[in-house]
């Protein structure tokens, strides 16, 4: 308990203060905020069209960004075969995953059941990359992934 501090006139740590100056901290930070009414989007969508409708309009409206990111590239494209393979195959996970979700919110199901358990797709990650990159974790980071397995069950209910 050491490392938490209650007081709000405490000094705050060096490397809290360095996290929130890091990019990637404000890049997480846009993403949460585009994905929270993306959840709601979806479900209000998917309540009104069937799954694949849903991911037809979902890819059009990616279109626009993506004619954005190439615009600012000038047009042009990656050359590494390698990453355009793994964009291709995330694109082709993120288009059937979100038929999945969309299907999923469409059933009527409890948005926040839905939400939580799809939510829960980084403990995929984290087990694929102690699997295939030999990552290691330690064991606060599984006590944090027994606290996201008990949060969906708790939603559950």
């Amino acid at each position: 308990m050491n490392d938490i501090q209650l007081d709000a006139r405490a000094p705050v740590r060096p490397d809290r203060l360095a996290t929130l100056k890091a990019g990637w901290f404000w890049c997480c930070m846009f993403c949460l905020l585009c994905w929270g009414p993306y959840v709601l989007v979806s479900k209000l969508g998917a309540i009104e069209v069937p799954a694949l409708s849903m991911q037809f309009l979902f890819t059009i409206g990616g279109v626009p960004v993506a004619i954005g990111v190439l615009a600012t590239r000038r047009f042009r494209l990656e050359k590494s075969r390698q990453g355009i393979t793994y964009g291709i195959i995330v694109g082709l996970l993120s288009g059937i995953g979100g038929m999945a979700l969309f299907a999923a919110y469409g059933t009527g199901a409890n948005t926040a059941v839905v939400t939580v358990m799809t939510g829960l797709y980084p403990m995929v990650t984290v087990l694929l990359a102690v699997w295939l990159l030999h990552e290691r974790l330690t064991k606060r980071q599984c006590v944090g992934l027994a606290f996201a397995a008990a949060a969906f069950v708790l939603f559950s209910f």
